[in-house]
């Protein structure tokens, strides 16, 4: 009997990899199936956009066999990024460096590191990296639009569902495909973080980098909490919102997590305690306020910089916006390709059910589209039970953000706050708020945020948009200030730290704390004296 477990991978002991910001993707360990859709559909759907920028040669599209050629590899259930190989990528273009995307995902730099040019591919770049830079936002609007209908014709009308089959092939091919335009956006919109963020270092102004990258107006994020906001005052029907945000819901990027589509209590609590807010914490009027400080911002930013860099740095400003909010219609794109799939995934697992060939419909989530779509080896069960054991085992471990070779996981204990009173992190968001910390693993599970607290959690995605909006300000253990915490952060001027990595353990619900958003530093100023609340594993 072949038992095996594809979320569980291998690596040369001198390979560094980051679970940083990949891990609010994907934030629950990742089952065969949700490992199916990211696994060689995001390698591949990276490798075409690198392609299409001219990073990568057709001979270099195929997905390698070996592992450490992968741009990204899994271990005990959890995504990592291969730094080393994808440095050598961003080496070959010009205007940005290996340590630029190093500092963009991790938060900063390994010292003593070695940046030596590659020529090789820049010829390449050169021809086809601004087709691929002007074209990318349009490329993926329309892609957009496109992927939005399939969704609410084939997933939550359930016109796919009469061939389950199907409907799961084409959601991992969509998958694909709204990978590949999500990461050229976040190609271009990484090139404006990094150019902007150089010339404030040059004018001896880094502190507005920050600044200038918040307050861009109408990312998606914000369209959801404002839409639960207007639920919650009867301004917007639950059934409409749901038509809108449905492919949203706790744990989105997993296929194994419950969307709103299927379960729309989540939206109906959060959209309740929004109705006990005054109207200027309105989700889009904090967003105005945010639009009106970058304003702000950018023209304090062109006052310090010498005249002959002002045109540059001005249309970098004008065009920024554009970015972050296309990079964002990219991350919807693809949960709805993953919604597709979950939906597909619980139909064919309630015909092997019917047939008695599964114990239990959730038990296809434990094989891989391939052996779901083929016939069903006779030993599945003990497949799917061995696997099964395997997720439990795993979330009982942490990762660290950083490593080398095949991680040793550490099992999650609470340490009571060892390790000092002042946390350090990323600087997510700027601004400082203080006040009551609330350590929250399900956002759906707890109850509402009062007002004055300090959200303090592992990870988050967009289905946390609208808990954001409630909160004074954030700690987020996984991520970097291009993480979509930092972003919504940003856009709804919610001071945030990101990439404590162990915030959740040494902060407990009760402590009074200070984040300093600006300066990626939290203070814990008085312990609690009861114990943490809703702390927990993060997973």
């Amino acid at each position: 009997m072949d038992l095996h477990d594809p979320t569980h991978g291998s690596s040369a002991p001198t390979r560094y990899w980051s679970t940083a910001n990949i891990g609010e993707a994907m934030p629950d360990v990742l089952s065969p199936m949700c490992w199916s859709f990211w696994g060689p559909n995001m390698e591949a759907g990276a490798r075409l956009s690198y392609y299409d920028f001219g990073i990568l040669s057709r001979a270099e599209l195929a997905v390698p066999d070996d592992p450490n050629e992968l741009l990204t590899s899994y271990f005990f259930g959890r995504p990592a990024m291969n730094l080393d190989r994808l440095r050598t990528l961003f080496n070959s273009i010009p205007g940005m460096s290996a340590d630029d995307f190093e500092r963009d995902i991790c938060g900063s730099v390994r010292p003593g590191l070695a940046t030596e040019p590659s020529a090789g591919r820049t010829p390449y770049v050169l021809a086809r990296g601004p087709v691929a830079m002007l074209t990318a936002g349009r490329r993926m609007r329309r892609f957009a639009t496109g992927q939005r209908l399939w969704w609410e014709r084939d997933v939550f009308d359930g016109g796919g569902l009469a061939n389950p089959q199907g409907l799961l092939t084409d959601a991992a091919h969509r998958f694909r495909e709204a990978f590949r335009s999500h990461v050229r956006c976040r190609f271009v919109l990484m090139s404006l973080q990094a150019q902007l963020t150089k010339l404030a270092e040059g004018a001896g102004r880094r502190d507005l980098a920050l600044r200038l990258l918040a307050g861009m107006g109408g990312v998606t994020e914000t369209e959801v909490a404002d839409d639960a906001w207007q639920v919650g005052h009867g301004q917007l029907e639950p059934g409409q919102f749901v038509r809108r945000h449905g492919f949203h819901g706790p744990n989105e990027g997993n296929l194994t997590g419950t969307s709103w589509r299927e379960d729309d209590g989540p939206v109906r609590s959060l959209a309740a305690a929004m109705a006990e807010r005054p109207p200027n914490q309105r989700p889009r009027r904090r967003e105005s306020a945010t639009v009106a400080a970058r304003a702000e911002a950018v023209a304090e930013f062109l006052s310090v910089l010498p005249r002959h860099r002002r045109a540059t740095a001005r249309w970098l400003c004008a065009i920024t916006p554009r970015a972050v909010q296309t990079n964002e219609i990219g991350k919807s794109s693809f949960l709805m390709a993953i919604d597709g799939g979950r939906a597909a995934t619980r139909a064919i697992g309630r015909e092997l059910k019917a047939s008695q060939r599964l114990d239990d419909s959730a038990d296809a989530f434990y094989l891989t589209i391939g052996e779901l779509l083929a016939p069903l080896p006779a030993d599945a069960k003990d497949l799917v039970r061995f696997r099964r054991e395997r997720r439990d085992e795993y979330r009982r471990y942490d990762l660290p953000l950083t490593f080398t070779g095949v991680p040793e996981p550490e099992v999650r204990v609470d340490d009571d706050g060892v390790g000092g009173d002042v946390i350090t992190g990323v600087a997510g968001a700027p601004g400082v708020a203080e006040g009551l910390a609330r350590v929250v693993v399900d956002p759906f599970e707890s109850a509402p945020l009062e007002l004055g607290e300090i959200l303090v959690c592992r990870f988050t995605d967009p289905s946390w948009a609208p808990l954001f909006s409630l909160a004074d300000g954030l700690v987020i253990d996984i991520g970097a200030a291009a993480s979509h915490g930092a972003i919504v952060a940003r856009e709804l001027g919610v001071p945030c730290v990101i990439g404590t990595g162990d915030g959740t353990r040494r902060i407990h619900t009760g402590d009074v704390v200070r984040v300093d958003g600006s300066a990626g530093v939290v203070e814990v100023l008085k312990r609690t004296t009861r114990a943490g609340g809703d702390a927990g594993d993060g997973a």
